[in-house]
């Protein structure tokens, strides 16, 4: 994250029923207004990819970014570097499961969007809803060793398509 060092930690992968999302949700994000930026794969294989990070911790990202404190006239500025680097992200990881598989992955224009995280996963998981009664996903966690900011990813497919990828 710009010029520090990152770690990255693969949380947990699970199968969860779309009607209890409540198993995704701790009480720290519950109470939390998110940035979240999402990006919906589709091709060969077809995915979400959700990544968040706590609203605090999104304006110290867009400041070490830009260079500089969010004024006023900087706070457009200040979401489209986090959209961007939302992007920059799910096209590294896109990227890499489509050289590795061989698979054609297109992906959306990533969408941004300020809220609880509970409405943002109701909305990202609401693209699933027609196809499956259960969603695989995995949530990968990137932290900045010095400044502390951290970022959450999670890989949504549905169960089907999680066996394109390991098989």
């Amino acid at each position: 994250m710009l010029k520090e060092p990152v770690t990255h930690l693969l949380r947990k992968t699970q199968e969860i029923p779309i009607m209890n999302l409540d198993l995704l949700i701790s009480n720290i994000e519950e109470l939390n207004v998110m940035s979240a930026v999402y990006v919906k794969c589709d091709g060969d294989i077809r995915m979400g990819i959700l990544l968040y990070l706590p609203e605090k911790e999104s304006q110290m990202l867009a400041e070490k970014l830009l260079g500089k404190p969010i004024s006023n006239e900087l706070v457009d500025i200040a979401t489209s570097s986090i959209s961007e680097i939302g992007n920059i992200l799910t096209a590294s990881l896109i990227n890499a499961i489509s050289i590795d598989t061989g698979y054609r992955i297109c992906s959306s224009v990533p969408g941004y969007a300020i809220e609880f995280f509970r409405t943002l996963l109701e909305a990202v998981i609401s693209d699933f809803g027609n196809e499956s009664d259960k969603l695989v996903i995995s949530n990968v966690e990137l932290h900045g060793v010095t400044s502390g900011i951290c970022i959450h990813m999670l890989l949504i497919q549905d169960s089907s398509e999680i066996r394109k990828l390991v098989i």
